[in-house]
């Protein structure tokens, strides 16, 4: 085997990032990720992407420096920097097993295989979606169809798509290694996929990679014995089960045996690799990744046994569900709802250490598998808007969100079943039809500043949360097939204002699956036909619109973007010129409103 240049992860740039300081797009190696944290954005192409990244990232910290305790923590947040001389002591001490082409322990690989059995298509993350994968991919189009060579990896794009590979390889057969005792026919069977890819993923976005980071990692001690898989010992070629050491162990478990053919000096690409299966875990998977893993999210099933990954999207569309975060907020009694990294945010909100007008974002993830977990359907990934570190400090206003959030569950589940029984139609054909969409920008006015701080604000949220449900309602019916006279007994069953009022905490906290129905199949419990707020509706005047970053958005589209750097309401005041409230603000103007950061020590996180 040649030699090849070294790529040591801790230094050579791979890692994609926006500098808050140069305000240019770059790449970073590892070690600056962590020292420069507080002046560096996540700018990856992918959201996937980018939490396989946090993944490792998250070990890499909890490794160095990771806060052990809630003071330690707290101390982290409130320090402008992290602990950069430990990072800086600990990557150097383990350069040598980050480095990608290290000839006897390359990153992530095992260093005893020496012949490579897939080709650089196979290390495209496309390719894990069998055939329909080319559709995603030009390179794997034009390669499938003999127009082109697939061509050669950079290495630092091959490093994150070996990350990507290592956390949802698909499962089944695997090529064995060379002398794996356990192979059939020179196959081994039953590989699984890593981890990360049977859990439904959550994590709290945050405005740098240091509060990123801080949000992932609730404080906790290494677990005697526990450590990230570059300070392991070289893993045999074979595949294994064996179980998990700790939080470390499971953030960067080495699900198969993988080795990039390190490029000859004058190609500097990745053509290329060796693929395996390798660790298995021993025990219960779902029980194991609650244990370790802080940024997962569950649901408890009807019959209290076990937990199994939350569901945040529509079960049949896969649409997300905007409100789903919100859930986690205040468990229901019939099906409640956790989520380690949310409560730890929760809980450093009511300690005041998180800024009161920080605004705050859940991110879901999770792998939609096909059969047998053979191939990749999609990557889900969805925010969640869950107001500021304030609103979520304060019980009564997580609680005013948590119920618009189990309203939205039962009207859904009402309206299925009144136009299953109405129409007589497959179960599974009403669900994809009456499913209720577009409500992301109704749920995310909602979660406003002023939208749950007292009763008058949390009174005109309900209203508008109601009628933005009403018109979901509405649209529904209008698309289903039925005949005139059972789409008007639906609607008439889902749009009088007579019905009880379920935006009340008693009545959304009632198990769906058991609300009671009326005589003719009908819900008891249906939105109640109200009267828009005079901000909602037809005549509702539109929200004005700036030119900035290459298009025309609304403030609160704007104050979402990766570029923003601070929270809508300090975007909305730079914006507001009392003397003159007809002032017609340049590009210019906007942008330097969005991009400049907010006073010191005023910490923001989206």
């Amino acid at each position: 085997m040649h030699q090849a240049p070294a790529f040591p992860l801790t230094t050579s740039p791979w890692i994609p990032a926006f500098d808050l300081d140069t305000h240019e797009f770059r790449e970073v190696g590892l070690t600056e990720a962590l020292v420069r944290a507080h002046r560096l954005r996540d700018a990856t192409r992918t959201q996937s992407e980018s939490i396989v990244l946090l993944r490792l990232m998250a070990a890499a910290l909890d490794a160095a420096c990771g806060p052990s305790t809630v003071p330690e923590w707290d101390a982290a947040w409130r320090t402008e920097t992290l602990d950069a001389e430990r990072i800086t002591a600990y990557m150097d001490h383990w350069a040598h097993r980050l480095d990608l082409f290290h000839p006897a322990h390359p990153a992530f690989q095992c260093g005893y295989l020496t012949a490579y059995n897939r080709g650089a298509h196979s290390l495209d993350p496309a390719s894990l979606g069998g055939a329909s994968g080319a559709w995603f991919s030009g390179k794997l189009r034009a390669a499938r169809d003999g127009v082109q060579e697939y061509p050669a990896w950079d290495p630092a794009v091959a490093a994150r798509n070996l990350l990507w590979l290592l956390s949802y390889d698909t499962a089944g057969i695997k090529g064995a290694a060379p002398g794996d005792p356990q192979s059939k026919g020179n196959r081994t069977y039953g590989a699984r996929p890593g981890p990360a890819g049977v859990v439904t993923h959550l994590h709290v976005e945050a405005h740098t990679f240091k509060d990123l980071l801080l949000l992932a990692l609730p404080p906790q001690p290494r677990t005697p014995g526990d450590a990230p898989v570059w300070e392991q010992e070289q893993p045999p070629t074979a595949m294994r089960t064996r179980a998990p050491r700790g939080r470390l162990d499971w953030l960067t478990w080495p699900t198969r045996r993988v080795r990039l053919c390190p490029p000859a000096e004058d190609s500097g690409g990745v053509d290329r690799f060796a693929l395996h299966d390798g660790d298995r875990i021993q025990g219960q998977v779902l029980d194991l990744a609650q244990a370790y893993d802080p940024m997962t999210a569950w649901s408890t099933p009807a019959n209290g046994r076990g937990r199994t990954p939350m569901r945040f999207t529509d079960d049949d569309l896969g649409l997300p569900k905007p409100w789903a975060a919100a859930l986690i907020l205040e468990p229901s009694a019939d099906r409640p709802h956790t989520s380690t990294a949310l409560r730890h945010a929760v809980e450093a909100a009511e300690r005041g250490v998180i800024n009161p007008d920080t605004r705050l974002r859940a991110v879901f993830a999770a792998i939609e598998w096909g059969a047998q977990r053979s191939v990749i359907n999609n990557d889900h990934v969805a925010p969640a808007d869950l107001g500021t570190a304030g609103q979520l400090a304060d019980p009564g206003q997580r609680s005013a969100m948590a119920t618009r959030a189990r309203y939205a569950e039962v009207v859904q589940g009402n309206l299925r079943r009144a136009a299953q029984e109405l129409s007589g139609r497959p179960a599974d054909l009403v669900r994809k039809r009456m499913t209720l969409t577009n409500l992301d920008l109704d749920w995310d006015e909602t979660t406003g500043e002023d939208e749950t701080r007292d009763g008058a604000g949390r009174e005109a949220a309900n209203r508008a949360w109601d009628a933005a449900l009403h018109e979901a309602v509405d649209r529904a019916i209008g698309s289903f097939p039925l005949d005139r006279d059972r789409r008007a007994k639906l609607r008439a069953t889902f749009m009088t204002a007579g019905a009880a009022a379920p935006t009340r905490t008693r009545a959304v906290r009632e198990d769906p699956k058991a609300a009671p129905a009326q005589k003719d199949g009908t819900p008891s419990a249906a939105p109640p036909r109200r009267t828009p707020p005079a901000t909602r509706g037809p005549g509702r005047p539109a929200a004005a619109t700036y030119e900035v970053f290459g298009g025309r958005y609304t403030l609160s589209q704007i104050s979402r973007m990766n570029e923003c750097a601070v929270t809508y309401t300090t975007l909305r005041n730079r914006l507001t010129d009392p003397d003159n409230p007809d002032r017609q603000w340049t590009p210019q103007e906007v942008e330097e409103a969005a991009t400049l950061p907010a006073a010191r020590g005023r910490r923001r996180t989206t």
